[in-house]
C-alpha cells in the first residue's frame, strides 16, 4: 500500500518537461507488464493464430469424429489459405475480443477504488490526461497482439495449407484494429458509467457480442462497424463506410466517457 501511495505520487508530480500524459501511459505499461495482462494478450491471440491453420486443416476429420453413426450428411470444404484467415479471425474477433473490452475497463480500475479515485480526481483538472492515454497505450497493446496472431496465421499457413496473399492479412488486421479499438471505447464508456468492474465488464461483453446483430437492421447490413470482422474477405471499397462508422463511434464512446467520469462526484465508498 505504501509502495503503491508513493508510485501515484511520482507519477502526479513529473519532473522536468514529462507530461502528465505520459506519465499516464507509463502506469498503465507498468500495471500491463505487472499484472501479465501483456503477456496473457499475445499469447491468447497467437494462440488463436496458430489454431486458426490446424482448425482449417483438419476440419474434414473433426466434423468426421463428430458424425461416428453417420446419421448426418457433413461435407467440409476443401482447407484453404483465406479459409485459415477466417479462422483465425472468429476466435480473436469472440474470446480476443472480450479480453481486449477487459482490459480497456480495467485500465480505469482506479476510479472503482474510494482512495485512487480521490487522489486522481483531485490532482487533475481534467480527466481525459488520465483516461484517453492509458487506452491509447492499451489499443496499441491490443492490436500489435493481433497483428501477431494473424502473422502466425500467415506463417503457418504457408506451411501447412497455402500462401495467404499479403493484401488479405493487411486488410483483415486494419480493419480488425478499428473494430476492437471502438469496443474498447465502448467499455471504458460503460466503465466511466458504472464505476464497477466486474459490472462494467459483464455489461460490455454482452453488448460487443450482440453487437453484430444490427446488421440484421434493414439497409444497415453494408454498413454496420461489425463487418470489419470479416475484413480478410471484402475489399477497400466494402469496408470503407463501416471503418467511418467506427472511428465516429469510438470518438464519440471517448468524449463521453471523458465527460461522464468528469461530472461524477469524488467516491468515498468502499
Amino acid at each position: 500500500m505504501i509502495q503503491r501511495t508513493k508510485d501515484l505520487q511520482g507519477s502526479a508530480h513529473p519532473s522536468g518537461g514529462t507530461s502528465m500524459a505520459l506519465v499516464s501511459m507509463k502506469v498503465e505499461a507498468r500495471r500491463l507488464k505487472r499484472s501479465g495482462l501483456l503477456l496473457a494478450l499475445i499469447a491468447s491471440f497467437a494462440f488463436f493464430g496458430l489454431s486458426g491453420p490446424v482448425l482449417a486443416l483438419f476440419m474434414p476429420q473433426i466434423l468426421g469424429a463428430a458424425n461416428e453413426n453417420g446419421q448426418l450428411t457433413i461435407e467440409a470444404a476443401t482447407p484453404t489459405p483465406d479459409s485459415a484467415l477466417m479462422m483465425f479471425s472468429q476466435s480473436a474477433m469472440q474470446l480476443g475480443l472480450i479480453f481486449a473490452v477487459a482490459i480497456a475497463v480495467t485500465s480505469m480500475n482506479w476510479d472503482a477504488r474510494p482512495g485512487s479515485s480521490i487522489f486522481y480526481r483531485t490532482r487533475n483538472k481534467s480527466l481525459a490526461i488520465v483516461l484517453l492515454p492509458r487506452l491509447a497505450l492499451d489499443a496499441v497493446a491490443v492490436v500489435a497482439a493481433y497483428a501477431v496472431g494473424a502473422l502466425c496465421t500467415a506463417v503457418l499457413s504457408a506451411f501447412t495449407i497455402g500462401r495467404i496473399p499479403a493484401d488479405h492479412v493487411l486488410r483483415m488486421t486494419l480493419a480488425a484494429a478499428l473494430y476492437l479499438v471502438m469496443c474498447m471505447s465502448i467499455g471504458l464508456l460503460i466503465m466511466s458509467a458504472s464505476r464497477r468492474t466486474a459490472a462494467a465488464i459483464a455489461l460490455s461483453t454482452v453488448l460487443v457480442l450482440v453487437l453484430p446483430l444490427a446488421g440484421f437492421l434493414p439497409g444497415a447490413a453494408a454498413h454496420v462497424p461489425s463487418v470489419l470482422v470479416n475484413g480478410a474477405s471484402l475489399d477497400w471499397a466494402a469496408l470503407l463506410v463501416p471503418a467511418i462508422v467506427a472511428v465516429a463511434v469510438t470518438a464519440l464512446c471517448l468524449v463521453g466517457a471523458v465527460r461522464i467520469a468528469s461530472t461524477r462526484s469524488l467516491r468515498r465508498d468502499a
